[in-house]
């Protein structure tokens, strides 16, 4: 799994925070200063924007999207409460 990431964005940094809160490591790629990176990252997301998530075959470029994503795949420890109520109260 490897995450195209830039230092500046605070969408790339609450992704990081997730990814560290459930102790998922990552290959961190930093679009920022790496222009092989940056022109990985134009094949890969339309938007040409990071952050965007690469597991597999899939791929992911919206940070909340890749939030939820890594929240069900890696269920523990769990981001939201399980119980719908209590989730919908947040």
């Amino acid at each position: 799994m490897a995450l195209y990431s830039s230092e500046t964005s605070l969408d790339c940094h609450r992704v990081r925070f997730v990814l560290a809160e459930k102790g998922i490591n990552v290959e961190i790629v930093n679009v920022s200063e790496d222009e092989s990176a940056a022109a990985d990252l134009a094949e890969l997301n339309p938007y040409n924007e990071a952050p965007t998530l690469v597991d597999r075959d899939l791929v992911l470029y919206d940070a909340g999207v890749i939030n939820d994503y890594l929240d069900e795949r890696y269920p523990h420890p769990p981001l939201m409460p399980v119980d719908p109520v209590s989730r919908a109260q947040l």
